[in-house]
């Protein structure tokens, strides 16, 4: 077995962590793909050395981070909008208000006093 240099670890460790950022995205998201992708991004363009070109794995994983960052802010600035509009349309307020009293035994006007956010609800 060959020893890997130490640009292909980087290389490696580059592309470990892109992946686990986007994983991330669907069972933990917010924080972690925003660590796992920034670390795997770092490591991709040191693994290029003094070389001018990123090896085939460190290209990977930068482009896997990047497309990991923005399907996370996507996925944050989406669910914002939609607690927003949810705030100010008394359709998906009773809609959601239904869903939490069926699972939990809480009416949205009640979530949102747990909250502190009740002030802004139509």
């Amino acid at each position: 077995m060959m020893k890997q240099s130490p640009r292909e670890k980087l290389a490696g460790t580059s592309l470990s962590l892109a992946l686990l950022a986007f994983v991330a995205i669907f069972i933990m998201p917010v924080a972690v793909p925003y660590i796992f992708a920034s670390i795997s991004i770092v490591l991709a363009v040191l693994s290029m050395g003094g070389r001018s070109t990123m090896p085939r794995k460190s290209r990977t994983g930068f482009r896997i981070s990047i497309v990991a960052l923005i399907l996370n802010t996507a996925l944050i600035l989406l669910t914002i909008y939609y607690f927003i509009q949810m705030l100010h349309d008394p359709e998906l307020q009773a809609q959601y208000s239904q869903i939490l009293y069926q699972t939990y035994g809480i009416t949205f006007k009640e979530f949102l006093d747990q909250l502190g956010l009740s002030s802004f609800v139509q």
